[in-house]
């Protein structure tokens, strides 16, 4: 495989990359696509590009002015900047940024460059491998290239942070294995160095689960050396501290603005993460071999190994399994379990024992697996390339490209416009309760009330504590004249969302209590509106609209004082 793997034509993986997600450049926008292009105000001006890349400043003087306060800085002005993107990771935005002035709300645009992020990365793959002169180089390169795990990472617009920090991860390994070759000049040397370091730097500014590079980098020293230096670990060290920074921030934003906090998460013991981790590796791998039913929205286990002590035997023979491949690597080599240890390592960020969103609905999804499946396809295609003859290897990995081509090719087509998504993924999960609340959005937007009204109340029954269903039930009650519904469904939002000192989670209460307070105003109610009003300003003082209505309220109501204090806050800017 090795000289097959040499003259192999380069043209061949981008070939059959295109065949295999063809269908995604005829693919739409889907979810959360409106909230990173479509409805991104930060895309359409110089402002919003400055404010993507000054977020982080944003976050880190709001952290020590929340601890530290001053009356001359405005916790709810600073908070706006702080979350004018739900995550921080400003090369990514950039990068939409620049395709919202080419080609504005055309998703054509974002898909094709998402393929060719794609396709770039598997070229630059294959001649690392063959680089690190591992058996059956492109063959790994080609499985990586058209693997339908890799489907969710192209398909969605939203992961041009997975492809596009993916490609800068391999940029920062090529040129750190060239620095550690590197026999010239020191001033050559550390230029060299530098450069992988600001190519590690940008992908952490893409998506900080690259920050797993410099110990993926240990690894590869370890297979190639058998043993790991002091001096191997010292020019990592900036490597690790970036990436704890970023990860820290990422944790930060990931728990105090996307939401990843409360009672759907404070559940989940020790002993359970470490069964949801031993479980998600062997997961991955079971796809990676057998690459059948996947779905956007996996069943998320029940995890109570109190209950059912057999969820052990994941991380047991994880560990088991791992521990085997060491007392064998002078056997078998430390190949396997360079490519094992990588994987874990690679994969560890979304093994679930740091909360990240995703968890309160599912503990696995297929883009988590983008770069941790190198490693067994590289062991993989290394077996192939060392054990079988040249014509039986090319035969199977033939059959191989092929059959996961035309599984990719299919499963593109899930993603073809939210609607699509979201009967797939019913159809394959009718548990998925975050499904049908998206597909009662998607009812609701397009003015199908009964579809939409029965989605959400079976979003209810598979989970009873889903407040934003009981949001849209109230919506759609009060949309239909039903106001005693509406102001129902209205007070048990407020009724089930937790107190919390976290704005994420006080941020919550704006919307009930405002649209509570529409419902009293047209119910004639005029003290239940006020109060309404006020505790959705308490919620959230940022936003205009509770304001506008207070103030008009009282306006009606002859208390001019007070209207007026409302219009002032909102001209002094105190609300958007």
């Amino acid at each position: 495989m090795h000289a097959s793997a040499r003259v192999a034509p380069w043209w061949l993986l981008p070939l059959v990359a295109l065949a295999a997600f063809w269908p995604t450049l005829h693919n739409g926008f889907i979810w959360d696509d409106d909230e990173y292009v479509q409805e991104n105000i930060e895309l359409r001006s110089g402002r919003g590009l400055a404010h993507i890349w000054t977020q982080a400043g944003s976050v880190l003087r709001y952290i020590w002015f929340s601890n530290h306060p001053r009356g001359d800085v405005d916790l709810d002005r600073l908070w706006l900047r702080v979350t004018a993107e739900p995550q921080y990771y400003p090369l990514t935005h950039t990068s939409l940024w620049i395709e919202y002035h080419l080609w504005g709300q055309s998703p054509l645009g974002y898909h094709l460059d998402n393929l060719i992020l794609h396709v770039l990365s598997s070229l630059l793959l294959w001649r690392l491998l063959l680089r690190l002169q591992i058996p059956g180089a492109f063959a790994a390169a080609l499985l990586f290239a058209v693997h339908p795990l890799q489907v969710e990472s192209v398909a969605w617009a939203t992961e041009r942070k997975n492809v596009l920090s993916g490609l800068l991860y391999f940029c920062s390994l090529w040129v750190y294995l060239d620095f550690q070759q590197f026999r010239a000049a020191p001033k050559q040397k550390i230029l060299w160095y530098l450069l992988s370091l600001l190519f590690f730097a940008l992908a952490l500014l893409s998506k900080t689960v690259t920050a797993t590079l410099p110990a993926a980098v240990l690894v590869i020293l370890w297979w190639q050396r058998g043993r790991i230096r002091l001096r191997d670990i010292y020019p990592l060290l900036p490597m690790f501290l970036i990436g704890l920074a970023m990860g820290s921030l990422t944790g930060w934003m990931e728990k105090h603005v996307v939401g990843a906090v409360g009672p759907a998460f404070d559940w989940l013991t020790p002993l359970d993460r470490i069964c949801i981790a031993g479980r998600a590796l062997w997961f991955y791998l079971f796809k990676l071999v057998w690459p059948a039913k996947l779905i956007f929205i996996y069943p998320q286990w029940r995890i109570d190994p109190y209950s059912r002590p057999w969820l052990l035997a994941f991380p047991l023979s994880a560990a088991l399994g791992m521990a085997a491949l060491w007392l064998l690597r002078r056997r078998i080599g430390r190949g396997p379990l360079a490519a094992m240890l990588f994987y874990a390592i690679t994969l560890f960020p979304a093994l679930g024992f740091v909360n990240v969103f995703p968890m309160c609905y599912s503990f696995v999804a297929d883009h988590f697996a983008y770069l941790a499946i190198i490693g067994p396809l590289t062991l993989i295609a290394a077996g192939i390339g060392r054990y079988l003859k040249p014509r039986a290897g090319g035969a199977l990995l033939a059959a191989m490209t092929i059959g996961l081509c035309v599984i990719s090719n299919i499963q593109s087509r899930t993603f073809f416009d939210q609607q699509t998504l979201w009967q797939e993924t019913l159809s394959d999960n009718p548990n998925a309760w975050m499904a049908w609340e998206n597909y009662g959005v998607l009812m609701l937007k397009g003015h199908d009330t009964m579809a939409a009204q029965g989605a959400f109340l079976k979003t209810l029954q598979l989970n009873p504590a889903d407040t934003q269903a009981m949001m849209n039930l109230g919506l759609i009650n009060g949309r239909g004249g039903n106001y005693p519904a509406a102001t129902y469904w209205f007070n048990q939002v407020v009724q089930d969302l937790p107190d919390s000192t976290e704005r994420v989670q006080r941020r919550l209460r704006y919307d009930p209590y405002f649209n509570l307070g529409v419902t009293c105003e047209r119910m004639h109610d005029a003290p239940q509106a006020i109060a309404a009003y006020r505790s959705a300003i308490d919620a959230d003082p940022t936003r205009v609209e509770a304001r506008k209505n207070l103030g008009n309220l009282m306006m009606r109501l002859g208390r001019a004082d007070d209207a007026l204090q409302q219009f002032r806050a909102i001209q002094r800017g105190d609300s958007r």
